[in-house]
């Protein structure tokens, strides 16, 4: 059992969990992307890692100890892309990071990334940004509504226990384990 414990960690740790799960995802073809974040709460015991709480994604919301972990997925949810922040840390300043990992047509994306910035850099990539206006902006932007009604990624991942609550000490290992889940979604 400790051979397997350490294994893992030490693929944490080179990124072969992650290369596995880029592995997949080699012949798909990706019509649009959506971009989206869920916080996760983390286990008490999740804090205490080294490098403290801020390297390893843990921060102080609402509802105490918390990681938001970020995600472009496929329109039928297969994640593309996950990365982690502290869980206070708004959606939108992960935008540029997910943009990188974004495929297709049109990016979707809820209120969060509403910004003129945002949809401008999706322009340039040359994909149409399908992004619900925020409720403060004087003048409201048209929505695809088709394309929005698919903006739900995380109710797959979630269902795993692993990845519903952070309970690992380092955002390396979790990341690791939020790739193994979602190479399973990949597989189903």
């Amino acid at each position: 059992m400790e051979d397997l414990y350490n294994r893992f960690h030490r693929w944490a740790r080179t990124g072969r969990w992650e290369a596995i799960f880029k592995d997949l995802q080699l012949d798909v073809d990706v019509v649009d992307s959506l971009a989206d974040a869920s916080v996760v709460r983390a286990h008490q015991d999740a804090s205490g890692g080294k490098g403290g709480l801020r390297s390893n994604a843990l921060g102080r919301s609402r509802g105490g100890f918390s990681t938001k972990v970020h995600a472009v997925t496929t329109t039928n949810g297969k994640p593309l892309h996950l990365a982690l922040t502290q869980g206070q840390q708004h959606e939108s300043t992960m935008a540029q990071e997910l943009l990188v990992h974004a495929e297709g047509d049109a990016f979707i994306a809820d209120t969060a990334y509403d910004a003129d910035h945002i949809r401008s850099d999706v322009r340039k990539l040359g994909m149409k940004p399908v992004i619900h206006s925020h409720p403060g902006r004087k003048r409201r932007l048209p929505l695809g509504r088709p394309l929005y009604r698919l903006e739900c990624c995380f109710h797959d991942l979630k269902r795993f226990r692993a990845v519903a609550t952070h309970y690992d000490k380092t955002a390396t290992c979790y990341l690791a384990v939020l790739h193994v889940a979602a190479m399973l979604l990949w597989l189903h």
